[in-house]
């Protein structure tokens, strides 16, 4: 298993990744990379601290059924709580439209066509199953979801990093860590080496934030 830890080429432009300027963060394949200290200890504490104030919940998976639809389910799939952006603070979103302004600037990407944000809070032995970004949304008036934006809060005592199966890839959790990812080939099929999950916290807490790109505007 390949640890992002030790593999650090740098990055090169992949589009939609090439808006971002050259050299910034470590290329894992093309199409997925990881920025370090994307935010600061700081950051990250002072967004925990006002995350302690969300609403949580049971994490839900989007599974398809016999007819077709989608339903969010609890599953043993996924063992965590999640917190919706309309349950954080005034203060919490204005350090994420910060967020957003940066994620603008590397990657080309106005907030506009981002998601909600979603946290992510896994305890001892908390995970998220292999599973796709993407490949879920095509009759969705905003499209699909073209990058994944992930960014580690914590950093667990053991375990808890993102593996990609078919790429053999693990990306170690560390706090501050933004891992971004494509979702789809050029012709808007998902891609099925974003095949990932978040193993299983063996010791301490992981803690995350979330975000996707979508491929028209999703947000008015």
């Amino acid at each position: 298993m390949k640890n992002a830890s030790q593999h650090r080429p740098r990055a090169r432009s992949n589009a939609p990744l090439s808006q971002h300027p050259p050299g910034i963060g470590t290329l894992l394949d093309p199409g997925m990379l990881y920025i370090d200290g994307f935010l600061t200890p700081d950051q990250c504490a002072r967004i925990l601290h006002e995350l302690d104030s969300a609403s949580w919940e049971r994490s839900l998976t989007y599974q398809p059924q016999q007819d077709g639809e989608y339903l969010d389910l609890a599953l043993p799939l996924r063992v965590s709580q999640t917190a919706h952006q309309q349950s954080f603070s005034a203060g919490l979103r204005a350090m994420l439209r910060g967020v957003e302004r940066r994620i603008e600037r590397l990657f080309g990407v106005p907030p506009a066509y981002l998601e909600a944000w979603q946290a992510a809070d896994y305890p001892q032995h908390g995970r998220f199953g292999y599973h796709l970004d993407a490949g879920y949304f095509d009759d969705d008036p905003a499209g699909d979801r073209v990058l994944t934006f992930l960014v580690y809060l914590t950093t667990p005592l053991k375990g808890g990093g993102t593996h990609f199966l078919n790429l053999d890839q693990y990306v170690t959790a560390e706090a501050g860590r933004l891992v971004v990812w494509e979702n789809l080939f050029p012709d808007g099929r998902s891609n099925p080496d974003r095949i990932h999950a978040g193993t299983p916290v063996l010791r301490g807490r992981k803690t995350t934030l979330v975000n996707w790109q979508r491929q028209r505007v999703c947000r008015t």
